[in-house]
């Protein structure tokens, strides 16, 4: 058992960091974790290119307990179905959130994309601020030395106390970030060092224990096949569940985005409608049933009740907007009926059982093989 797991999901090829074409895509965040001033971590990776890249760590030394983990199987990958279309991120997190659970061995989560950067005393104030009560959402900065467009307008100068640099720079950053708005609005001002979020602001790079992540059951993949919410609705289930009080962002939780290409794997193909179903239709509906407990297939009737009361029915508040800018109406899009019927097909015999599952995992299971090690 280790304090915390850092769960990372990744469906990059190896170099898509933008402006450095021979940093690969791990770099920034193992050579950031390896700093670390507490140490008991585990670093597990579910990675959709495992089967290209299977020898990885066996190469490479970061002096960390590192789990390469294979995606396979997984559904939306494997049948080449589904590409998000923008920056927002891949179609499948939550399946890859959730096996990353499976192998966790840590009594607190991190979890997080891929191309990030930590401060060395991170993982000390996570556990810390575990230790007194709270789950933690980071906040989110970007490195902007090779980023050329003129996505971020606010950067470090225009920020009242600024953001610490020089703990990244041996990787080849000048050390020019935006800060984004939720951290900058919460915290980035004299005498603010803490502020409760709202469970509809929970979002991708936050801490949660081992403990609550089996209670709700893991993230709720009837979200995969789209890329939007999951975190969201993960805020306002643990909220149902009993932990509202808990979710918190802090001044000395930050992260550093290294910003990378979309390099997604080929064999996902780009959908040219924008998605298949809506995913806050999903979470009003979790939130409305009191449904905290995530990954119980959704049954016809489940549906109807989505389409008839909440897209139909007015309890929506995007309603008008979905159905005059959007063709999410109701709940999915026409132009992508064959998807949403394959969604429906794959999330029909969905029940995942996480504490079951990583019960599977330690007692040796076959199917539950994880990989590369490297336990330093």
């Amino acid at each position: 058992m280790v304090k915390i797991s850092y769960v990372e999901i990744t469906t990059r090829s190896n170099y898509p960091t933008i402006g450095r074409k021979n940093l690969h895509i791990w770099e920034p965040t193992l050579q950031t974790l390896a700093k670390q001033t507490m140490k008991d971590f585990e670093v597990i990776i579910v990675d959709i290119f495992y089967h290209e890249r299977p020898d990885y760590f066996k190469k490479h030394n970061y002096g960390l307990k590192i789990k390469h983990v294979p995606s396979a199987p997984n559904v939306w990958f494997h049948s080449g179905q589904f590409q998000p279309p923008n920056h927002l991120g891949q179609p499948h997190p939550c399946h890859q959130i959730n096996k990353g659970f499976i192998h966790a061995d840590g009594e607190l989560l991190f979890v997080n994309g891929d191309s990030f950067m930590y401060p060395p005393d991170l993982m000390e104030n996570l556990w810390r601020h575990y230790q007194e009560g709270y789950f933690v959402g980071c906040g989110l900065v970007s490195e902007l030395t090779y980023f050329e467009e003129n996505k971020f307008k606010k950067t470090t100068a225009e920020v009242t106390g600024g953001i610490p640099t020089e703990w990244y720079r041996f990787l080849g950053f000048d050390g020019r970030v935006h800060v984004h708005d939720r951290y900058m609005k919460y915290l980035i001002e004299p005498g603010r060092d803490m502020a409760s979020i709202l469970p509809g602001q929970y979002y991708g790079v936050s801490t949660l224990s081992l403990e609550a992540a089996l209670k709700v059951n893991g993230f709720d993949q009837a979200f995969d096949g789209d890329n939007l919410l999951a975190d969201c609705d993960m805020g306002k289930r643990l909220a149902l569940a009993g932990y509202k009080e808990k979710l918190a962002m802090f001044k000395d939780c930050y992260s550093v985005e290294a910003m990378a290409d979309l390099a997604w794997h080929p064999k996902m193909r780009q959908s040219r409608n924008g998605g298949i179903k809506c995913n806050y239709a999903l979470m009003m509906f979790n939130e409305l049933t009191c449904r905290y407990r995530a990954n119980d297939p959704l049954s016809e009737a489940d549906i109807k009740w989505i389409i008839d009361k909440i897209c139909l029915g007015g309890r929506c508040n995007q309603m008008k907007v979905c159905k005059e800018l959007h063709t999410f109406f109701p709940f999915f899009l026409k132009e992508s009926k064959e998807l949403f019927e394959y969604w429906k097909k794959y999330q029909a015999p969905l029940s995942v059982d996480l504490e079951l599952e990583r019960e599977m995992r330690i007692d040796g299971e076959e199917e539950y093989a994880e990989g590369t090690f490297v336990n330093i």
